[in-house]
């Protein structure tokens, strides 16, 4: 037996390349999903820009150049899903990546929370993502295989006070996710999903500027200050690539490691000379 190692090196670079893709981006037009939109791009894939704002996903569109195009609609709603879908598929050919961006959070407590307010909840967490699911998982397979990426929240893992109705849609989601590369893996299809902590959202940061954001929010794991949204952008592209390809069903955090910090915050200490 020979005591060397032979086998290839991998083009690292290269399979990071997204050359030929064709993505739909859902919640394409504003922060993590309009970031992922250009990332895609720039490492060569057609992207469909899809938005609840029409002017938003358009302008995204119109940033990236012709390798983009704009579609406005409802993702919650099945109709124009469908045809959100099939406007995709005529201009990039075909479809063989989803990335969802989709979910905005409502707070309440749980004896005051409405049945509306759940009802919300339950579709801009999870109804969204079950319909890009079997949509784009469809026409994926007829593609001949792809990849569907969701970003989740680390509201979905642990507890968090007034945001019962979110986390248990994000705790959904991710389960959703397993099933769903457990089903489509052997149709070639991998689901994976980003679990954002703390993001410096455009919407964040209006709030802070409007002194709404509390100082711990400043600095919320041990690496300090939240996430840009490129950051979470890049964690989606790193699980669209090729470089994922043993990667499904997966959950990757992205909160600066927050989630394995001590829930003491006076117990963590800064090295000596720092």
């Amino acid at each position: 037996m020979d005591s060397f190692d032979t086998s290839p090196v991998p083009d690292v670079a290269g399979r990071l390349r997204m050359d030929g893709r064709r993505f739909v981006v859902l919640g394409g037009g504003y922060g993590t999903g309009r970031q992922a939109a250009h990332q895609l791009a720039s490492l060569g894939a057609g992207v469909f820009v899809v938005d609840v704002d029409g002017d938003r996903a358009r302008r995204v569109a119109a940033e990236i150049g012709p390798a983009a195009a704009a579609g406005a609609g409802d993702a919650t709603d099945r109709g124009q899903m469908a045809g959100l879908f099939a406007e995709a598929g005529a201009f990039l050919g075909g479809v063989d990546g989803v990335v969802d961006v989709i979910g905005v959070a409502e707070w309440g407590g749980v004896l005051e929370l409405s049945d509306e307010t759940w009802a919300r909840q339950h579709d801009i967490t999870l109804r969204h993502a079950f319909l890009a699911l079997q949509l784009g998982g469809a026409a994926m397979v007829a593609a001949g295989g792809g990849t569907a990426v969701f970003v989740a929240s680390v509201s979905g893992l642990v507890s968090s006070a007034n945001h019962a109705a979110y986390g248990a849609g994000k705790a959904g989601l991710l389960s959703l996710v397993r099933s769903a590369a457990e089903e489509l893996g052997p149709l070639g299809v991998r689901v994976n999903a980003v679990v954002p902590g703390s993001v410096a959202t455009p919407r964040v940061q209006a709030m802070r500027e409007a002194g709404l954001v509390a100082p711990w929010q400043d600095n919320p794991s041990p690496i300090g200050p939240p996430a840009g949204t490129a950051d979470i952008a890049a964690a989606v592209v790193f699980l669209s690539s090729d470089l994922a390809s043993q990667i499904t069903g997966q959950g990757l955090v992205v909160d600066g490691g927050r989630s394995i910090a001590t829930p003491f915050p006076g117990a963590r200490r800064r090295p000596a000379g720092s």
